[in-house]
């Protein structure tokens, strides 16, 4: 099966961390609310209100169309079984991006199990290598080509390492905002990324350790 890559949704750009709340937003508390008691006007509101911000975080992480799709909903799946533990002192979105850059990690990891067991099955079928992925030549076919590109290098990585390059240099996000997001401390997280810089040239330099 060819993976084709696709455009960025319209009016995505940049999602980094640092944005608030709209003063449209301020009613965000009583919508939490009432989707907890199960008001699924409520839940719509939510959905529609933050539906772009999430698909622009997880645009960088899906390889297709339908896998950004998947992800989307897993995240507002995810957010809504854990409505209780946003805190209202704290902008919505902000907590709604670390749930959906935590969806993207999962689908790193998810991808990383699938890669290894085609490699595998190959291997023992005998087939060789598996075919490159083709380029969908839509419009601006270069961007598309270099975008696919990106997600295919990102795709070499650790799931971790993918993640948190993805967030930080596609994405805007600070070292303390990835942090943050996923559990780890500052000092980790910056280290994390130094060991994943040095991974990710390796894939140019093969004949240095990355791990050195």
């Amino acid at each position: 099966m060819v993976n084709r890559p696709f455009e960025q949704p319209d009016g995505l750009g940049a999602s980094a961390l640092p944005s608030v709340e709209t003063p449209a937003d301020d009613d965000t508390g009583e919508l939490v609310r009432r989707a907890q008691r199960g008001d699924r006007v409520a839940l719509d509101a939510i959905v529609r209100r933050h539906h772009e911000d999430v698909a622009r975080v997880l645009w960088r992480f899906a390889k297709q169309p339908a896998d950004l799709e998947d992800l989307v909903q897993d995240t507002f799946l995810r957010a809504l079984r854990n409505l209780g533990q946003w805190r209202s002192d704290r902008p919505f979105i902000h907590w709604l991006r670390r749930i959906a850059a935590n969806t993207g990690r999962d689908y790193y990891r998810r991808s990383a199990v699938r890669r290894r067991w085609q490699v595998d099955t190959v291997a023992r079928e005998g087939d060789g290598p598996a075919t490159p992925e083709a380029v969908d030549p839509r419009p601006d076919p270069a961007a598309q080509a270099a975008a696919a590109e990106v997600k295919a290098l990102l795709g070499r990585l650790p799931p971790d390492d993918a993640a948190l390059l993805t967030l930080h240099y596609l994405e805007g996000w600070g070292l303390h905002d990835i942090a943050a997001a996923y559990g780890w401390s500052h000092t980790a997280t910056k280290l994390r990324a130094w060991r994943a810089r040095a991974r990710l040239r390796a894939h140019f330099e093969p004949s240095k350790d990355p791990a050195s």
